[in-house]
């Protein structure tokens, strides 16, 4: 039985190859177009987690700003300012804060030897780098406690300022001027996707301990208080008790949204995720429709393949052959243009998402080019789709199979 099976099928595939080839392409670019659609998609929504993340994960930014309401007979139009002291103040009134640095910056000349840059130079804390996605590269670190309490004239470096004032050169236990100050590099800035940020990206920055910071800049308020969120449900929460507490310390309307400038990245991330999942979909959905001509075309095939073949089946079947002979027939030449089509559609979007992956990305002059650079071959996606698409063409041959396996033998012998 399975001999002669097999031999109906390749003789009736031979007769019906350039038919069957047509099909067999059509699944092979729907195929090809879902996998590599879907892995654009989710190669966009991961590069775009990655970058955003390059300015922090779960990350708060408080600044002062300016009055728009009068308050409690206070004129509008006043100044706010956020202060060192904020830093206690708010840690100890908000339980939901897990991390809170502060930052100050200002604009100096970086040199080293007879090398000099001008660069934005900022003082905080340790706990900066693990908000910032401050990642020294081996052999460095970033600032640390130590650093702070004892005041050490010491620089954490973004891998281009690095670039442009050592060259090649390993930058770590070598001495830059800031100010006319000596600070010992102790660690460079791995290099890191970024497209949202302030001051320019962190390669063109330079980190000093904030006590250190202090003692060659005279401004008494901060320009940032960083706060990281126990839990990121906690951040809207936060930003309410922001306003409350400093409201009432500073003596302005709570509701107020000009005296504070407050960034909520958690809440910005969540809507621009948003916008990238709606991209994937979408090129999902453009990439099934595509395949879902493919599976009509197998339809249409299998059905025309059993009007053409309505007397010889009925010869086949006034010859004794079974219903499940002619249905396992039919559904075999089926599943055989589905396996050869998605094999070699799979193979041909694996080898072009693989060559994509390989052109380089440009740390320094990261775009929206870069989003399309790191498109992903999800095996789980592949399962999803093998699963869904098998189920789709095998429907698409066995309806046409039943249909052949029904037919009375007389009276397919007399079609014409």
């Amino acid at each position: 039985m399975n001999t002669t099976l097999l031999r109906f099928f390749l003789s009736e595939y031979r007769k019906r190859r350039k038919k069957a080839a047509l099909i067999t392409f059509a699944l092979f670019w729907g195929t090809m177009c879902v996998i590599i659609f879907l892995g654009f998609g989710q190669g966009m929504t991961a590069q775009f987690r990655e970058s955003f993340a390059g300015l922090g994960q779960d990350l708060i930014m408080i600044s002062g700003g300016q009055t728009s309401r009068t308050y409690q007979g206070l004129p509008k139009g006043r100044r706010v300012w956020v202060y060192p002291t904020d830093i206690d103040y708010l840690k100890a009134r908000i339980p939901e804060i897990d991390l809170i640095a502060p930052e100050s910056y200002n604009n100096w000349a970086v040199s080293a030897g007879r090398k000099e840059v001008n660069r934005t130079v900022h003082g905080t804390t340790a706990e900066f780098a693990l908000m910032r996605t401050q990642v020294p590269k081996p052999g460095g670190r970033f600032i640390n406690p130590d650093d702070v309490r004892d005041g050490r004239k010491v620089a954490f470096i973004g891998w281009s300022v690095a670039r442009d004032l050592f060259g090649a050169e390993d930058p770590v236990g070598r001495t830059i001027v800031i100010n006319r100050v000596p600070f010992t590099v102790v660690g460079v800035l791995e290099k890191k996707l970024q497209d949202s940020m302030y001051n320019g990206p962190d390669a063109d920055q330079v980190y000093l301990p904030f006590t250190s910071f202090g003692q060659i800049d005279s401004q008494p308020y901060l320009d940032r208080i960083h706060i990281r969120p126990r839990e990121a449900r906690y951040s809207l929460l936060i930003d309410e008790r922001v306003r409350t507490l400093l409201g009432r310390k500073y003596r302005f309307d709570r509701d107020d949204r000009y005296a504070l400038g407050i960034w909520n990245t958690i809440e910005d991330a969540k809507e621009a995720m948003t916008i990238f999942k709606g991209i994937e979909v979408f090129m999902g959905i453009m990439g099934a429709l595509t395949l879902l001509i493919g599976a009509v075309g197998v339809t249409n095939l299998m059905y025309a393949v059993v009007k053409e073949r309505t007397q010889e089946i009925g010869i086949k079947m006034a010859l004794g052959a079974r219903r499940r002979v002619i249905v396992l027939q039919i559904v075999l030449e089926t599943l055989f243009i589905f396996a050869k089509g998605t094999f070699w559609g799979f193979v041909t979007a694996f080898n072009i998402i693989q060559l994509v992956r390989r052109i380089p990305i440009n740390y320094d002059t990261f775009d929206m080019g870069g989003y399309l650079l790191r498109p992903i071959f999800s095996l789980q996606t592949l399962v999803i789709f093998v699963s869904v698409v098998g189920v789709l063409v095998f429907l698409s041959g066995i309806f046409p199979a039943l249909r052949a396996s029904r037919l009375n033998p007389i009276e397919s012998l007399r079609y014409e």
